[in-house]
This record gives C-alpha cells, structure tokens and sequence, in this order.
C-alpha cells in the first residue's frame, strides 16, 4: 500500500522563510497522525534548501513519514473577481494531502475564480486559502468552523489579530468584505473580495471518488 503524500507551502522572502515554526508543528501532527513517529520540528530549517536572496517565493514541500522533495517556483498574487458559495456535503481536508483534485472539483462546479466551502450551513475555507471577515465596525473574525486550519490562520487567531466566530452562509450582509489568508498571503496583500457581491450558496453533488 503507497503511503499517503502531504504538502506544505512555506514563504520565503529575501533570503528569509517564514512562520517555520508553524509549518514544523502541522507536520509534526500530520506525521504522528499517519505515521506514528515524531517529526524533529527543530530541524525543518536544516533539512530546507537555503531560499532565494532576492524576492518572493514558494517553497513547495512533499513529505510522508519524512521530507520527499522541496522545490521552489515564483509566486504571484491571486486576483480575484468572482466568488461563490458551494455546499460540498462533509467534505473536509484537515490534513493537507498532496491530492487537491476535490478541491479542484469544487472549484470547477462554483465556475468562480475562487470558491467558499460550506459545510452544515457554516463558511469554512476557500480552496486555496482560509478566510477573514470584516464586519460593518471593522473587526476581523474567521471562521469557527473549518476544513483546514491553515499556518497563517492559527497564527492570526493565536495573536489575536482575528477571532474565531461561527458564520453562516446566510449571515453575509453583516460582513463588508472576505480576505484571502494563507501560508503566502497575509492580510496586508489585501486579496479581498466585497461580500455583497459574493455568489449565492449552490449545492454540488457527491464529490468523486467520495
């Protein structure tokens, strides 16, 4: 039976990765989860080729119960004009697997550049990213619930840059706008997206392969 491959997206920035600590710790869990051994966190840096002086980029990381390959490529800021809600039943993806395809499903029945996953009526994630609200007194909440909480959501949440609150798909006109999160995007590259004009929630069938 082939071991189960897992992804990890770490930020690197002249010369410099980012929120290491974070990412040690997700694979740590992921490892003993499907493993049953600890990852050495500490030695994350070590076992990472040295990033780029200059700029920005992804270091893209497979691993199952140890580090497959790490490969670099340039990364470039989402833009977003399109965004729908779509019930994808109980689909989750709380460890991050090297295989997106129901993520790619879900995002080609939304037909939007970017979709939100509902899940027993509550917002959880986009696909690629995880999500924080603006409400109408400008306070930043993400959502309680989730299919992934990502690196860069659990630091926000930890420093109490947001709070985590239940929303549901049906509570947006209580929001001004949504702002894409992840391991890459922090809330200052501003891919934010006006709720008002957020696609009404639809419901796809069963995912392939589900």
């Amino acid at each position: 039976m082939e071991k189960p491959v897992f992804i990890e997206n770490i930020k690197a920035e002249n010369g410099e990765y980012f929120n290491l600590q974070g990412h040690a710790v997700r694979m740590d869990r992921t490892i003993r989860r499907f493993f049953r051994h600890p990852f050495m966190q500490f030695s994350l840096q070590r076992l990472l080729p040295a990033p780029p002086h200059s700029g920005k980029s992804k270091l893209t990381v497979l691993y199952a119960d140890d580090i497959i390959s790490a490969e670099f490529s340039p990364f470039e800021k989402p833009s977003i004009s399109s965004l729908a809600m779509v019930d994808a039943g109980q689909f989750d993806y709380i460890f991050k697997s090297q295989n997106r395809e129901p993520l790619q499903q879900i995002l080609n029945f939304a037909g939007t550049d970017e979709a939100i996953i509902v899940r027993n009526g509550f917002i959880t994630n986009a696909t690629t990213a995880n999500l924080v609200f603006r409400d109408l007194s400008d306070a930043l909440f993400t959502p309680l619930h989730y299919i992934h909480s990502g690196t860069k959501r659990e630091l926000y949440v930890k420093s109490k840059v947001v709070t985590t609150y239940p929303i549901k798909h049906d509570q947006l006109e209580s929001y001004r706008t949504v702002t894409l999160v992840n391991a890459m995007l922090d809330l200052e590259d501003d891919v934010t997206f006006p709720c008002s004009r957020i696609a009404p929630l639809v419901t796809m069938p069963p995912l392939e392969g589900s």
